[in-house]
């Protein structure tokens, strides 16, 4: 019996998460105080499943440095790279006549300042800690949970010795959501009445967008489900993503010594990224399939993509918050406040500032209160929030931030070498690293304003 007990530890995880889920969204739906604000049911879920283990009621320990934790870690770590691949795989079929560029370039700045003032931070304030906390906090509310978690942890392994450093981008990204939903709805209420827009309630539950499912061929019917076929292709993606992880982890120590050894551990908490890359590959192969006049739409169905990618981020959200812990908020509680707090007001007032300036227009304050939500927690929070001032998403600002968020991936990239850049700092024993993380995003940042306001400039 026991030996049954022990072969299930992971699936027993699952079935908890899923648990977790369940009592929060019933929880959510029937208190009406959490319907009035926009907090994702994975947040509440993760939030009960860490007041039931270690350190608060230890009804269900979960073992701070034990197997259970590590089961937590994987779920975070293989939960992100499969939802970025799901994202990734989705046809785009906007038509670039509005402010994709614009809304992408936006993104992609307010990334950069947080990183900015997140690395200031810690460089002044903090010295006894990892310079790389600093990054934690565009990852934490820019990103969501999945990346803080994974980059903190990784810190925590490598050369940056951040203890507890997948804790304290949970704990990060966990604040940015209660931003996004909480002072995003504050803040919304208060401009829809100085601009005396319509809000409608938020626990509405009926739907704004319907979906048809289409069944291209009786053979597809019988062989492969539209999901499976989608399961399969994430998978098998998934598995040049490992594939080219093991190579790197194997040759990059031989080749490089030490030095290999440090980017091989940054590559390893990066399987997201290897997945977009290859997700953009396969996609491009479809497309030119569909140049040569072969029929390939009935391998990605976006409705369904955009489903796994959710179910993924839902069990990610709520893993991600149950790695907080006692110590790491006893280490970091000082740094956390003051992150998220210069780090929302900067948000905030840097976002007023540029939403006047490029869409001055009757949509300016919606789409303020949409990128706000959605740069401080996801782009769900995001389209919560926009949701309620347009609420059959008549206006082009939900299909802008989706598809400028596609856009700004694009931008940010190279952005994502920057995180390897403290921890180099320490392994090459030279400071110019640790200033690179600073002159990068400024200058890059800059040109990007300086863009931005000029190809607005020319369409007013």
């Amino acid at each position: 019996m026991f030996d049954i007990i022990e072969n299930w530890s992971s699936m027993n995880f699952f079935i908890y998460l899923g648990v977790l889920l369940f009592i929060a969204k019933i929880i959510k739906e029937k208190i009406p105080f959490l319907n009035k604000i926009i907090i994702p049911s994975a947040l509440i879920a993760g939030t009960i499943g860490l007041i039931l283990s270690d350190g608060f009621l230890n009804l269900i320990p979960l073992g701070e440095n034990g197997e259970r934790l590590e089961i937590i870690y994987n779920v975070v770590y293989h939960s992100l790279a499969i939802g970025f691949i799901a994202l990734t795989l989705r046809r785009d079929k906007t038509e670039a006549n509005k402010k994709i560029w614009s809304t992408g370039i936006i993104i992609v700045t307010t990334y950069l300042l947080q990183a900015v003032i997140g690395t200031f931070i810690v460089y002044v304030f903090f010295t006894e800690i990892f310079l790389g906390a600093g990054l934690l906090l565009p990852l934490g509310f820019g990103q969501g949970p999945g990346l803080a978690t994974s980059i903190g942890r990784g810190y925590a392994e490598g050369v940056g010795n951040l203890i507890e450093g997948g804790a304290l981008g949970a704990t990060i990204a966990s604040i940015g959501f209660l931003v996004g939903g909480v002072m995003g709805v504050t803040v919304l209420n208060y401009l829809a009445r100085k601009y005396r827009l319509q809000v409608d309630k938020f626990h509405s539950e009926k739907a704004t967008i319907k979906e048809t499912f289409q069944v291209e061929t009786t053979k597809e019917l019988r062989i492969f489900d539209t999901l499976t076929v989608q399961l399969v292709i994430i998978f098998v993606i998934y598995a040049f993503v490992y594939a080219t992880l093991a190579v790197l982890e194997t040759y990059l120590p031989i080749m490089l010594g030490e030095l290999g050894q440090t980017f091989a551990g940054v590559f390893h908490g990066f399987n997201f990224l290897i997945g977009i890359l290859y997700a953009l590959l396969f996609r491009n192969i479809l497309k030119g399939f569909e140049k040569r006049g072969k029929n390939v739409n009935f391998l990605t169905n976006n409705y369904i993509l955009s489903n796994i990618s959710s179910v993924a981020f839902n069990f990610m959200i709520t893993a991600a918050v149950l790695t907080i812990t006692i110590k790491s908020i006893q280490n970091y509680w000082l740094l956390v406040i003051v992150l998220a707090t210069i780090g929302t007001l900067s948000t905030f007032a840097y976002l007023r500032w540029v939403t006047k300036k490029v869409y001055h227009n009757e949509y300016e304050v919606h789409y303020f209160i949409g990128m706000f939500g959605m740069l401080t927690g996801t782009a769900s929070t995001g389209l919560a929030l926009l949701k309620g001032v347009d609420s059959d998403f008549k206006s082009p600002i939900a299909e802008e931030m989706v598809v400028g968020s596609g856009t700004a991936i694009s931008l940010a990239l190279p952005l994502f070498a920057l995180l390897m850049f403290p921890g180099l700092a320490i392994t090459s024993g030279n400071e110019f690293w640790n200033y690179l993380v600073f002159i990068i995003p400024i200058t890059y940042g800059i040109i990007l304003v300086i863009w931005l306001l000029q190809i607005n400039k020319q369409k007013s």
